[in-house]
């Protein structure tokens, strides 16, 4: 980072927005530590593959191999860590689409100040959302030799096994950014489509076989009194519903309280409205893909990650952490698209800084700390 990124008399606002973003992210994270108990995060810490393969263990079955007892301590210090790993990711990733300059400045405050981006992924600490970030950030950064897919496939089954809802929630986006990178580039060929169809098949059977056959095949009891032992800090008996729900009964649930999630639609919809700049910059992205099939083949990959999450929202009702998720994702969907639409000119600034109304929306998107995982703020 240099110093250059952050002069300019316009940039002055955008300086006050990055350290006020830096002081609520400061702030969120003494709010985790002394106010809320992370329990639910704490259960997927604890469980492992001690009784077979089940879904969300592959992390607890790692920190087995080093401990017998998990102190309730260890979501949040595994939890900044992925955090900080992933800030530096996301600004490595900025450096190498935008560059560092006074013109992306405030592009890049607007985007991580977001309250859908870093400031909710602090206060969502222990949820392995952040992971799928961090490893589509990995995608943008690696270079794209012919074993590009398949590392990147590899990782996104690490994924799946951490938590199967990445299958819709992630990877979509990850796929995206590869079939940019790699597939579409220098030009599309029948091999990279048998490449990629038969990775997709792979990541497709992982999934599968974890949502569906991934439940705990021993007793509640049994399964409560095995994480009990390797607990440090009491746990919370109702967490285990998340080793024993089947999809019906998760989409039952959602159908329940549906009507209540539904009213606040408003509010996600005027938290996406105020990132229309970076909405509207997308979309001059997308006009400046070379070709008129590129162009197509974007608009269906955005529509097709949109359309994961649709599915998402019908059978979980987190539905705070799926629009912030999705956001994220369209975040990072931009700077994939950066790669390829070379048109744009590198001299125009993404966001005019001294726009009034981009500031206007830019001081919002700060003041806001948050969105939450279950109900907004």
């Amino acid at each position: 980072m240099t110093l250059e990124f952050f002069r300019g008399d316009a940039n002055r606002p955008w300086r006050w927005m990055l350290a006020i973003d830096a002081v609520i992210a400061a702030l969120s994270f003494i709010y985790q530590i002394f106010v809320h108990v992370p329990l639910l995060e704490y259960s997927q810490y604890l469980t492992t593959y001690h009784f077979g393969f089940v879904r969300r263990a592959l992390v607890g079955s790692i920190i087995a191999l080093f401990t017998d007892h998990v102190p309730i301590s260890l979501v949040y210090i595994l939890g900044v860590i992925i955090w900080i790993i992933t800030v530096a990711l996301f600004f490595a990733a900025f450096r190498k689409t935008f560059g560092c300059t006074q013109k992306t400045f405030a592009l890049f405050v607007f985007v991580i100040g977001s309250p859908f981006f870093f400031k909710n992924f602090m206060i969502s600490l222990g949820y392995f959302d952040i992971y799928g970030c961090a490893w589509a950030l990995v995608a943008l950064l690696i270079g794209t030799g012919p074993f590009y897919p398949l590392i990147i496939a590899l990782g996104c089954i690490v994924l799946i096994l951490m938590h199967h809802l990445h299958f819709l929630l992630y990877v979509p986006t990850i796929a995206f950014i590869v079939a940019l990178r790699y597939g579409l580039r220098p030009q599309l060929s029948a091999a990279k489509v048998v490449y990629g169809l038969g990775l997709a098949a792979l990541l497709t059977v992982v999934f599968v076989i974890t949502a569906l056959f991934g439940r705990m095949p021993v007793p509640r009891d049994t399964y409560l009194a095995y994480v009990s032992a390797r607990a440090t800090h009491p746990i919370n008996p109702d967490t285990a519903h998340l080793w024993y729900a089947t999809l019906p009964q998760e989409m039952a649930l959602t159908r329940m309280l549906f009507v209540h999630n539904a009213l606040r639609f408003p509010v996600y919809a005027a938290l996406i409205a105020i990132h229309v700049p970076v909405a509207r910059y997308i979309g001059n992205l997308i006009s400046a893909l070379p070709a008129r099939w590129l162009r197509i083949a974007a608009i269906a990959g955005l529509a097709g990650i949109t359309a994961a999450y649709v599915v998402i929202f019908v059978v979980i009702f987190d539905y705070s952490r799926w629009v912030s998720n999705w956001a994220v994702c369209m975040f990072l969907c931009m700077l994939a698209l950066k790669l390829v639409a070379s048109q744009i000119p590198s001299e125009d600034a993404p966001l005019r800084p001294d726009d009034k109304t981009i500031r206007v929306l830019g001081w919002i998107a700060t003041a806001i700390p948050r969105v939450g995982t279950t109900i907004p703020f």
